[in-house]
């Protein structure tokens, strides 16, 4: 083809054949090619829930690795157990690290849940009806029926023998009128709908606690060796403290003698790397002494932390503040207005954290981020 300027133009064929052939792009070479699986397999161990994530998309290899529901497991027991506190209308859970406090996770949709946390178990959370993980920001619903609702939480536990995920919890019996049982306590396994009814043992100790209100248990339950140990707590009257263990596997109850404190002072039951712990407090605030479980009912005083108050009132000058154990190292964490205290055992104060909202507020549960998939958040998705 021809132009006025007596150029001549190119055909589309020509200009097809005369073009450059583009590049053949070639593969990356793998970068864990010749790795060893075992090596492979411990670098992921090590790595934090969300790395672990991110390298399922690097390699098949990866994938097959980081997917293989023994090496969940595996990877779920090597994670600390963090500390949980709400502030800013956020559920966060904390972690210590470089002597400074940080956020692990902020969990914004547990706001429309109400931000209440009424259970923790092997990373997973129970926020009203629902149970989720925010590690891996799955949801589920307790029970598939709508109209049952279980209020009343103790806690929530892992069924060895069948493997289920139940919760415990209390109400009023049906027969109002019963006086040989004021309450029933119920076993539900998640994301069924048919609780079962634990044999009422009502001793004269159970009949003083209970009240119009319920049982009288303070704090949260502490699982450890398939027992979830709840503490009942009188305060009117003649106060006194009761500890109570519900066994898991046999989903029975029994009583276990309280360390010999003073009854009127505040006490908390702890995990202590895997043992049984009591800190208790004549004001919360202070000072705190710690007891530890050494046989059957026996407790032994192990020492005593005292909070440098010259310390705290640097970051709130008036008003009172609230002081938890929160791991196995005795650290105590200290809430107090628009400030987040970390302090070890010895009183020295070793991180801080400023919030600009409201006063952070450290709850009785504690997260130990898990991939581990269940069931029952599998069959929501579908």
């Amino acid at each position: 083809m021809l132009l006025r300027s007596g150029r001549r133009l190119a055909t589309l064929e020509e200009a097809a054949q005369s073009t450059v052939p583009r590049r053949r792009c070639r593969a990356k070479p793998d970068l864990f090619a010749g790795l060893p699986e075992e090596i492979l397999l411990d670098i992921l161990l090590r790595l934090p829930p969300k790395s672990v994530l991110r390298c399922r998309a690097v390699c098949r290899l990866c994938r097959r690795l980081a997917s293989d529901p023994a090496f969940l497991l595996d990877h779920h027991r090597r994670q600390p157990e963090l500390p949980l506190m709400t502030c800013g209308g956020r559920l966060r859970a904390l972690h210590r690290q470089a002597r400074r406090i940080h956020p692990v996770f902020r969990s914004p949709e547990a706001s429309r849940l109400g931000l209440t946390t009424d259970a923790s178990c092997d990373g997973l959370l129970i926020s009203g009806q629902q149970i989720f993980n925010p590690t891996t920001r799955q949801w589920a619903p307790l029970s598939p029926n709508p109209k049952h609702r279980v209020e009343n939480i103790l806690g929530l536990y892992r069924h060895r023998p069948s493997g289920e995920y139940r919760l415990l919890y209390w109400r009023y019996p049906n027969n109002l009128y019963n006086m040989d049982c004021l309450i029933e306590y119920r076993v539900l396994a998640v994301g069924k709908d048919d609780p079962k009814i634990i044999d009422c043992a009502v001793t004269p100790v159970e009949t003083e606690l209970i009240s119009r209100g319920g049982p009288a248990i303070f704090g949260t339950a502490v699982l450890l060796n398939a027992n979830l140990h709840l503490h009942w707590r009188k305060s009117f009257g003649v106060p006194y403290h009761r500890i109570l263990v519900f066994d898991t596997v046999a989903e029975s109850f029994r009583h276990m003698r309280p360390p010999a404190v003073n009854p009127r002072h505040v006490m908390h039951l702890l995990d202590m790397g895997g043992t049984l712990a009591a800190s208790t407090s004549k004001d919360g605030m202070t000072g705190m002494s710690i007891f530890m479980l050494q046989d059957h009912d026996v407790w032994a005083f192990r020492y005593r932390i005292t909070l440098p108050v010259v310390d705290i009132r640097r970051f709130q000058e008036r008003g009172d503040w609230w002081a938890k154990v929160v791991n196995k190292e005795g650290d105590v964490l200290v809430t107090c207005y628009e400030h987040l205290l970390l302090f070890d055992k010895t009183g020295d104060l070793v991180g801080s954290s400023k919030f600009d909202d409201d006063l952070p507020v450290v709850l009785p549960f504690r997260l130990k981020e898990s991939l581990v998939q269940h069931t029952f958040f599998q069959k929501t998705e579908n």
